[in-house]
């Protein structure tokens, strides 16, 4: 059954839209049915297998290995499919989120209403963080994690507990669950985590989201799940469909290739997910991000190639460190490694970059001389490399 709040919100933004471009009842369910049916019909299931065309290589540009995207571009069904929608990006994509929400929910298991599409994961990160900051209560994460929910929650005026890594840069689920108490409003995960890649293991993570869930919201950011070894393993979604306070956030600029499109969805409870749309600040999604989704999606053939990928461009950032003589953290499982340079971080970046490598300077502060370094193209691994090797090798 259907909220039918959820319907107030959906069902009239779209009847509204109709109305304004000046079409009838028929006229209207016509074009949604043809706005929602447009990512598939142009994705044909013959595209599935078509080899992914790769970015240009410019071995005298920059080699980008600063921001965990995927630099192999994305599906051919999502081009395809992105490039018969151009005309019609006149019109607002409500049809197109609802379509997206619908597919999203058969393939998690929820219902559509538990579904929030937003342009990147970026925006649930923060809507979570404004939505306990109304509710009230500290936010309790790791101390080195991605910082899209305690950033926001620490302007916003909600207190955050950083809780320390274990020794070997993972997770301590049990200082986490320590430290969950009366204050607590909600609690962080991002797994695999971000910098470090370190994941959790699946059994222990279920056993720490049962246990935390019955106290306070859990928000699992799984970002770089799809391609980390426990992939299905791994997967939280089972929470949110069995009615638990879960939080599952998934992005389409990682495996997906789709960073310069934005696009991004978080499953959670239909009240929560309401709370956060009634806002009017997640409503209005990229027509373009939304058709690649859909079509991206039905790639089957795409995301096993992309996993493998990433998997061999991550095995070669190993191997950097490990020529380089290089600590890092270990069994790195996103699209990236966490290394220990031995030196300031911010200065190994500018010297870096006066080699033509980008990489992230001083982020996170309680280690200042690690730094990460994501999965490129092989010539930006190389460059990345061999410029790597003439600055540390003279420190």
């Amino acid at each position: 059954m259907k909220n039918p709040d959820y319907d107030q919100l959906i069902s009239p933004s779209r009847r509204n839209l109709m109305k304004f471009a000046g079409v009838g009842a028929l006229g209207a369910a016509a074009g949604l049915a043809a706005c929602s049916d447009s990512a598939s019909a142009s994705a044909p299931a013959t595209a599935a297998a078509a080899k992914v065309t790769a970015p240009a290589v410019n071995p005298d540009g920059i080699a980008i290995m600063s921001a965990n995207e995927n630099p192999y571009g994305p599906s051919p069904m999502a081009v395809e499919a992105m490039s018969k929608e151009l005309n019609n990006l006149n019109r607002y994509a409500y049809p197109l989120t609802q379509a997206f929400a619908e597919k999203v929910a058969a393939r998690e298991g929820v219902l559509p209403e538990q579904v929030l599409v937003t342009n990147g994961s970026s925006p649930i990160l923060a809507a979570f963080s404004d939505y306990v900051n109304v509710k009230g209560g500290e936010i309790v994460t790791s101390a080195i994690t991605y910082e899209g929910v305690p950033r926001v929650a620490e302007q916003a005026g909600t207190k955050v507990v950083y809780m320390p890594l274990t020794q070997d840069l993972g997770y301590d689920l049990e200082a986490i669950s320590a430290a969950i108490g009366p204050n607590t409003g909600a609690v962080y995960i991002c797994n695999p985590n971000n910098p470090t890649g370190r994941t959790i293991e699946p059994a222990k993570l279920k056993a720490f989201i049962e246990d935390a869930s019955a106290k306070v919201p859990v928000f699992i950011d799984e970002a770089y799940m799809d391609m980390a070894d426990d992939y299905p393993a791994g997967v939280m979604s089972e929470f949110v469909s069995a009615g638990k306070p879960v939080i599952v956030a998934r992005t389409f600029s990682k495996i997906y290739a789709m960073a310069g499109q934005r696009l991004g969805y978080g499953i959670m409870p239909a009240d929560m997910a309401m709370a956060m749309r009634k806002t009017g600040r997640l409503s209005s999604v990229n027509h373009l991000g939304l058709v690649a989704g859909m079509a991206s999606l039905d790639d089957k053939a795409y995301f096993d190639d992309m996993r493998l990928k990433m998997i061999k461009g991550r095995e070669k950032l190993i191997a950097m460190a490990n020529d380089l003589g290089r600590p890092y953290a270990p069994n790195p499982q996103g699209n990236f490694i966490y290394m220990d340079l031995g030196m300031n971080n911010q200065e190994f970046a500018d010297k870096m970059l006066e080699k033509g490598v980008k990489v992230v300077g001083s982020r996170w502060a309680d280690k200042p001389e690690w730094t990460r370094i994501c999965v490129g193209l092989d010539h930006e691994i190389e460059k990345c490399h061999a410029a790597a090797k003439e600055i540390l090798t003279a420190i």
